[in-house]
């Protein structure tokens, strides 16, 4: 393994702990003050819930997993570690589609979406876990089986994430241009304060996210007409730290646009001091 290689292996180490602090201090932020959880947070803690795990279990499990010996074949043993390697990042990019439409749908049908209760939440923060368990399974089994998939199967799900969220925040910002004599009472400046947070994770998803994917797709084709000694494993390695950099921003824009959330950080910050 080159020097470039083990420079790239602890910038992993090093991204995943910070991914943990930060998501952790986000959680520990929402768990202080009851009025930040409520129907609009809840996919937001969601979503700081499965960073968090990206970051303490999904990094380390993923770099172990590059230093194993594997088999050939199905192996339990391998198929549970690639499931808790790619559950969790799966999880966090669920979330992102998630929020951009339940955002979607709060624009378009601002009535309607106040009469959702908490429970609708809470099923759908169940199922979007149990898609990423089924996702990461098949992703596992892929993985082992028909490991020439994987690559597709990778980077149509990288692709759907961010064609959701993109598509969901061009019609929310298109409602709203569209609408201004509808604009002028208080809720409008959060519909547009929204529109602007959609657009700053859309293009923060589409620089950390869709590298991986496109990487993903054309891996392959690179290794098959340039050596190993190229720098091909570090490049690799790069992009899976720009991957894990989302679980790093996606909390940071989402909460600390949140004016409620920047005073209960700020207190405990003076608290800490």
């Amino acid at each position: 393994m080159t020097s470039n290689t083990d420079d790239v292996f602890k910038g992993i180490v090093t991204e995943c702990i910070v991914v943990f602090m930060i998501n952790a201090f986000t959680i520990f932020a929402f768990s202080r003050k009851r009025h930040l959880r409520k129907r609009t947070t809840y996919l937001i803690i969601n979503l700081t819930v499965a960073d968090l795990l990206v970051g303490a279990v999904a990094g380390p499990l993923g770099t172990y997993f590059r230093n194993m010996e594997i088999g050939h074949g199905f192996s339990w043993r391998e198929f549970i570690i690639l499931i808790f390697t790619s559950i969790f990042p799966l999880a966090s990019q669920a979330n992102l589609s998630l929020i951009a439409l339940e955002r979607l749908h709060a624009t378009l049908y601002p009535f309607r979406h106040c009469l959702v209760g908490k429970w609708v939440y809470f099923k759908i923060i169940i199922g979007s876990w149990l898609v990423a368990l089924l996702l990461s399974s098949v992703m596992a089994f892929l993985y082992l089986c028909i490991k020439e998939a994987i690559p597709y199967a990778w980077a149509s799900h990288i692709v759907i994430t961010l064609l959701i969220i993109t598509t969901s925040y061009l019609i929310i910002n298109f409602n709203v241009k569209s609408n201004p004599l509808r604009h002028h009472s208080g809720s409008v400046v959060s519909e547009r304060k929204l529109s602007l947070t959609l657009l700053i994770a859309t293009v923060v998803s589409i620089m950390t996210i869709l590298p991986e994917a496109v990487w993903a797709l054309i891996r392959n084709d690179v290794l098959d007409q340039l050596s190993q000694e190229t720098g091909l494993a570090s490049i690799d390695l790069s992009a899976v730290v720009l991957y894990y950099a989302s679980s790093i921003v996606n909390p940071l824009i989402y909460a600390i646009r949140m004016r409620h959330f920047r005073k209960t950080v700020k207190e405990l910050i003076c608290k800490a001091s």
